[in-house]
């Protein structure tokens, strides 16, 4: 139309108004973009800000509680601990900090829930079976505070913690011998011996672990090699002398505890109970024919006249067995007068036989503590294999 196209000229114009439209919108959308962007970053920011605060909280609470601790304020401690926790839950440290000063409230349920959710992101982390262990130990399901001790010292240790690991494991010991679990408690001084410090105090509970879980040889050693380095060691001179002790080497014995601390009450009575069994035993070699039966009759006198005391014990039981007992002393008098003046070497077995089944009825049926004789008289009959099964 006049030298136009309309259809071209509409065309045209489409595209002119659509290509605006389609940079108002583009335009629009860059807009909402960077609106939608600073948004984000300010947000970010702000949560930012907002975590690293709640983060300085709790490590504002975390060392309150510490404090509290410290100072021995425990239910403060927990309060400001608990806090601590609720500003930075995922934080291990201060989770494992209040199971502890729960553990010490003694609300021992409320610690287990508090450990349990570290265990199980962690199930060999050391310290949680630790804590778990400690307060398991307090109840009563020991088995389960073995195995959280166990758990704790198979599980994962820094070289540097192995001081740290061993007083575990130590814990675990004292705790077996607590229990006279003697063969696990064995076990464990084993394992632990290997990598022992040669270190005295170290040395010397560890023989003393020894001694309380039945075990007097090794004990012995563990002693002897902290007075190889310091003689005058008064915890290794002690231990060293109920090693022997136990072992039957009175001789050592007495010497041990001759050079022990006199403020021990323990080392005047074992030393006076050495001396007995050495100087009371009919049976030591290299003895006379007559103080060899004087030996054994003062053994006898001993034997008889604690054994007519404790039948006058009106709390005495086994009467009938300490009256029979009664009557083989009859006989046994008389075997003795029936002998050459002096010489009652045909005698000897038979009488330190009877004089141990004596004292050995007299120790177990009369509440009469026994005296240091009658105590070494019982230790000679066990150290030449008169002891009953």
């Amino acid at each position: 139309m006049a030298g136009r196209c309309l259809r071209c000229d509409g065309r045209r114009l489409l595209r002119v108004v659509y290509g605006e439209f389609v940079q108002r919108e583009i335009f629009v959308l860059t807009v909402l973009v960077g609106v939608t962007i600073v948004t984000f970053l300010v947000t970010r920011q702000v949560a930012v800000s907002n975590d690293e605060l709640r983060r300085q909280q709790a490590a504002l609470w975390f060392e309150a509680g510490q404090e509290a601790l410290a100072s021995g304020s425990v239910e403060p401690a927990v309060m400001t601990l608990r806090r601590a926790v609720l500003r930075d839950p995922e934080n291990r440290e201060y989770r494992l900090a209040l199971a502890s000063a729960l553990a010490t409230s003694r609300l021992d349920d409320e610690a287990k829930r508090v450990l349990l959710i570290l265990r199980e992101s962690e199930p060999e982390d050391s310290e949680t079976n630790v804590q778990f262990a400690r307060i398991e130990a307090r109840g009563s399901d020991a088995d389960t505070a073995r195995r959280y001790y166990e758990s704790a010292i198979a599980g994962l240790w820094r070289t540097e913690d192995a001081e740290e690991r061993r007083t575990v494991r130590l814990e675990l010991i004292d705790f077996l011998v607590l229990r006279q679990e003697r063969e696990r408690a064995l076990s464990q001084l084993l394992a632990l011996d290997a990598n022992l410090p040669v270190d005295r105090d170290v040395q010397v509970r560890v023989g003393r672990l020894f001694l309380s879980a039945g075990d007097p040889r090794q004990a012995l050693d563990r002693f002897v090699s902290v007075l190889d380095i310091d003689p005058e060691n008064g915890s290794a001179l002690v231990g060293a002398g109920e090693s022997a002790f136990e072992l039957g080497d009175y001789l050592a014995a007495g010497r041990y505890l001759s050079e022990a601390p006199e403020d021990d009450t323990g080392v005047a009575a074992l030393r006076e109970v050495s001396e007995l069994v050495l100087k009371s035993d009919p049976l030591e070699p290299r003895l006379s024919v007559s103080e060899r039966s004087r030996r054994l009759l003062l053994m006898f006198e001993q034997a008889t006249s604690s054994l007519g005391i404790c039948l006058i014990d009106p709390l005495v039981g086994g009467r009938d067995t300490l009256e029979a007992l009664q009557i083989e002393t009859v006989d046994f008098d008389a075997a003795v007068a029936e002998q050459r003046r002096g010489d009652l070497r045909d005698l000897v077995d038979e009488g330190v036989d009877l004089i141990y089944r004596i004292e050995r009825s007299i120790e177990l049926r009369c509440s009469t503590p026994i005296t240091a004789l009658d105590r070494a008289l019982l230790l000679i009959g066990r150290r030449h294999g008169f002891e009953q099964p």
